[in-house]
């Protein structure tokens, strides 16, 4: 049961299920939906795999190579590499540069974004934006532990003394509100909560 628990924590369903909401009501047709969502698996795999912590789940690189060639093939544009790219500089973070992780993480979702509704539409931008601010947000939650391990992110350098637990998952439920707001293609609140409740029930699945 502590392995499942593990790789269902892994899977991180808080964040996935964000992501397919966003993708859901700016218009993503089936295959790009699917192709989007395992390109963010593979992010989640590599991520995994690099960070290879005696607690979590293993995932063998093989896996990371699969599900990124899937996800390319389904998405079928050329966005779905510069999210790729992207995941692979995010994962690549040092000590010194974790406070570029934020930005990294926007123009991941800005790039599957504008694949899919390209970019004279202002959502990309507007869904960079709102990403980089809420991973601006989550490294709240780790300040003391990113001091201590002397990692470099932007509350770290601004001079933040204590971790804010819950600030995190509270930002990935208002940016799950925003994508229902600014919906091009309107899904029913109870959608909306459906996917909060899951964010809420999940997130602290994830170990770290």
């Amino acid at each position: 049961m502590k392995i499942f628990i593990n790789y269902l924590g892994q899977i991180r369903l808080y964040s996935l299920t964000d992501l397919v909401l966003l993708l859901v009501v700016v218009g993503t047709g089936y295959h790009q939906l699917f192709g989007a969502v395992v390109l963010h698996l593979a992010f989640l795999a590599y991520l995994e795999h690099r960070h290879a912590h005696p607690y979590r789940a293993k995932v063998p690189v093989v896996v990371v190579c699969v599900l990124a060639l899937t996800g390319l093939v389904y998405f079928g544009k050329i966005e779905g590499l510069f999210y790729l790219f992207f995941s692979y500089l995010y994962t690549r973070k040092t000590k010194e540069r974790a406070f570029l992780s934020p930005v990294f993480r926007g123009l991941q979702y800005f790039f599957i974004v504008a694949g899919i509704i390209g970019y004279s539409s202002l959502i990309p931008y507007f869904v960079a934006i709102v990403i980089t601010i809420r991973n601006l947000v989550g490294d709240l939650r780790d300040t003391e532990k990113d001091r201590k391990e002397g990692v470099r992110t932007i509350p770290v350098v601004l001079g933040v003394k204590r971790s804010i637990k819950h600030i995190h998952l509270v930002a990935m439920i208002i940016t799950s509100v925003l994508w229902w707001l600014i919906a091009t293609n309107p899904v029913s609140y109870l959608w909306l909560l459906v996917v909060i409740c899951i964010e809420v029930s999940t997130y602290y699945l994830t170990p770290r």
